[in-house]
């Protein structure tokens, strides 16, 4: 977070390879919005790489792998970062899908959108869907969490919940990953609870503008 105003230093770190191969390749977002390639922040840089190392090193057994969270403010570019996270994420080998939870059912469309018009993989003029899955019932749910393809999920914490209070689901095989938006609502109570000790086998990312810390919250927010 030092400025660094000597071109020469700039292109010997910034330019340099492979920290320019990253840059492009992983760490920079073509908005099919508006047509603009967007380069992450470094804040937001740190963020999703922060979050590939984790899942990268997560044993996968166990009662409940808490991976982590971001403290992010408004304004900071959040949507972006979930999406590079989730991206990222979805396309390492041990992980078999990747699920981006929100806490309230009418921003799953708004952040399907979102992320569609940030999907490399989507060419909505070519007919092609590309790697993000909405969920339109829970049915559609359960569906697409068995599903083996790299696509990642968009639903909300209620149609999780919902789902796994069915009796005849089974949870298959899998390493999950769930990024949990405004993790500060969404991880309390006993309905994510039951939702984190039915996905045994996944690892837990959070999202927060105001994180809590107390008690209650510790023993299900990710930390």
């Amino acid at each position: 977070n030092e400025p660094i105003n000597e071109w020469d230093k700039v292109a010997s770190t910034l330019l340099s390879i492979p920290m320019a191969h990253q840059l492009i390749g992983f760490y920079t977002v073509a908005d099919d919005s508006d047509g603009v390639l967007k380069v992450m922040r470094s804040y937001q840089y740190f963020a999703a790489n922060a979050i590939s190392d984790k899942v990268a090193k997560t044993k996968w057994e166990g009662d409940s792998q808490l991976g982590g969270y971001i403290w992010h403010t408004t304004g900071s570019g959040k949507t972006i970062t979930s999406f590079k996270t989730a991206w990222l994420a979805s396309r390492m080998p041990q992980v078999d899908k990747v699920v981006f939870v929100v806490d309230r059912i009418a921003l799953t469309r708004q952040t399907d959108e979102n992320y569609r018009a940030y999907d490399p993989s989507a060419d909505a003029d070519a007919g092609i869907k590309g790697s993000v899955e909405s969920t339109e019932s829970t049915r559609d749910l359960e569906r697409k969490l068995k599903s083996k393809d790299m696509s990642f999920i968009v639903t909300s914490v209620q149609k999780l919940g919902t789902l796994v209070k069915r009796k005849r689901f089974e949870v298959p095989y899998k390493h999950y990953v769930f990024i949990v938006d405004e993790a500060h609502r969404s991880t309390g109570g006993e309905n994510f609870e039951m939702i984190q000790k039915k996905f045994k086998h996944a690892a837990w990312i959070g999202y927060t503008g105001t994180p809590m810390f107390d008690d209650v919250v510790s023993k299900t927010a990710p930390r």
